[in-house]
């Protein structure tokens, strides 16, 4: 396999790290803004649209991480020496997964806290009428 080949592995790593990060940023800034307007208005499907949209930058940072170690991997084999762009690619979707895996936590923390002071209980008798 060609050097500029190998390389090419390191530049998508690094490309969807940045764009995974770029669509998260992008999306929080929507949800807190114009997200909260839209979901009033159409009375919650817009949220099924922003989940999905959560969803697409996990996808490029699993997809960046994946590619990154295979980069490192064919220039460690070929003894290239020039690895920035794999080991960036790598931390900025490894830093994208942790985020996203403490915000789900977090989230899940605090639906059980939710349901742990009784708050469902005064929720869903409001629906059952």
């Amino acid at each position: 396999m060609s050097e500029s080949r190998k390389n090419k592995l390191a530049v998508t790593s690094l490309v969807l790290g940045l764009v995974g990060w770029s669509i998260y940023i992008l999306q929080w800034c929507f949800d807190l803004t114009i997200g909260i307007f839209l979901a009033a208005f159409t009375a919650g499907v817009s949220a099924v649209f922003s989940t999905i949209l959560d969803l697409i930058p996990f996808v490029l940072w699993m997809a960046g991480i994946v590619t990154g170690h295979a980069a490192l991997s064919q220039m460690k084999n070929s003894g290239v020496t020039r690895k920035n762009q794999a080991i960036w690619g790598l931390l900025l979707s490894y830093l994208g997964l942790f985020f996203s895996i403490i915000f789900v936590v977090i989230l899940i923390l605090l639906i059980f806290a939710g349901v742990g002071v009784g708050l469902f209980d005064k929720i869903i008798p409001f629906f059952q009428k």
